[in-house]
């Protein structure tokens, strides 16, 4: 019965996901300072952090339209076992090419796990669906708290190799866990011998992908930027990891609070707070770079995406046809790892021009613009799709 399926399948979801990000954000967490200890510089290091977006995107459109196809858990499978190939290349690469592998394997895992798994918690969730995304989220804020703390510390005491060979086993779990998951494709769905892009294409779908380049600019940024930053003025990889547990941390709060949040405030106002408090956050980490005042300014932009990321999602899944959802959040999430790729290109080259400072400001800079525009459009969209139910 479909009941049945959601009470059994939502818990495995959450299980893959949670190690599935933790894999991820583990080898993601120190892969930059790895780069700039072999030798690479800041903005070299910076664009092969950015080729896990760029792979992740050409491959969003395709994974999507096939997902909606019926193979869905396939491709969930797929992305797990994508992050342990990463985590193994990782423990044997030696060059700044070898690192560039590790980040297009990376980029396949999430091309293949990250829209299957949003649209996987709304089926699942059923009517339900937004807190159904709330708890995915809950549990990718989760795996980013322990992914890097853990690599920090691990690589402080036993070095890069034992960190990737961490993440090699979780992302294996994932994998393995992912098989289990009972996804269902209405029969209609299998049938379908076209599925494209036209349908999912909603006003609301529009927006968040608009807003999602920004986040993913920002994310990405913040993922790489002080990881490097931390390294060159001399602080331990734990220290980074802390700021990204700690990021992440605040982020969970929200992101535990965001169906409420979404219900209290509606869609306009919640991003609109999301991406403000990104921008405080990275306007102190401009000024402010290292600890204490490091650690606040991250809470501060965890807190912040923690808001408009979900608030993105939901806004993706409500204003698309449920015919249409891994196609609307592969288009959400395209979005994401275009602004990530483009955003990481251009922010580490500032910053090893001009230094860290002025890329973070260009980052708030865009938060404060992406707010904007999600109160001039965002309650307009949710009207649009009100009206068409």
């Amino acid at each position: 019965m479909p009941g049945a399926v959601r009470v059994t399948g939502l818990p495995n979801l959450l299980a893959a996901t949670l190690l599935f990000f933790t894999s991820v954000s583990a080898t993601s967490s120190v892969i930059s300072r790895y780069t700039r200890d072999i030798g690479a510089s800041v903005a070299a290091s910076g664009q092969v952090y950015a080729l896990t977006p760029l792979v992740a995107a050409l491959l969003r459109i395709p994974v999507g339209i096939a997902a909606d196809r019926g193979n869905a858990k396939r491709f969930l499978v797929a992305g797990g076992f994508a992050a342990t190939a990463a985590g193994i290349a990782a423990a044997f690469a030696y060059t700044v090419p070898m690192v560039a592998l590790v980040r297009v394997l990376q980029g396949l895992a999430l091309a293949f796990f990250v829209a299957p798994s949003i649209a996987a918690a709304a089926a699942l969730g059923g009517e339900a669906f937004t807190r159904a995304i709330s708890m995915r989220a809950v549990m990718v804020t989760a795996a980013l708290i322990v992914g890097p703390l853990a690599a920090g510390f691990i690589v402080d005491w036993l070095g890069y190799w034992a960190v990737f060979i961490f993440t090699a086993i979780t992302g294996f779990a994932a994998a393995v866990i992912a098989t289990s998951i009972p996804l269902r494709q209405a029969r209609i769905d299998r049938l379908h011998k076209g599925p494209g892009l036209r349908d999912a294409l909603t006003l609301g779908v529009l927006l968040a992908i608009a807003l999602a380049v920004v986040d993913g600019m920002v994310f990405f940024s913040v993922q790489s930027l002080p990881q490097m930053q931390l390294r060159d003025l001399g602080y331990r990889a734990s220290v980074f990891g802390l700021f990204q547990s700690l990021t992440a941390a605040s982020g969970l709060v929200a992101r535990g609070l965001s169906s409420h949040v979404y219900t209290r405030l509606g869609p306009r106002r919640m991003l609109a707070l999301g991406f403000a408090l990104e921008a405080i956050g990275l306007s102190l980490l401009a000024e402010y770079p290292v600890p204490p005042l490091l650690y606040l300014a991250g809470i501060l932009y965890g807190f912040g995406s923690g808001t408009s990321i979900p608030g993105e999602q939901m806004l993706a899944s409500m204003s698309a046809p449920r015919s249409a959802g891994n196609r609307a959040a592969s288009l959400y999430t395209l979005g994401f790892d275009v602004g990530g790729t483009i955003g990481l290109f251009v922010l580490s080259e500032i910053a090893n021009s001009m230094g860290y400072s002025p890329a973070y400001s260009i980052a708030a800079l865009a938060a404060v613009a992406a707010g904007t525009l999600a109160l001039l459009v965002a309650g307009r969209a949710t009207r649009r799709q009100e009206a068409r139910l």
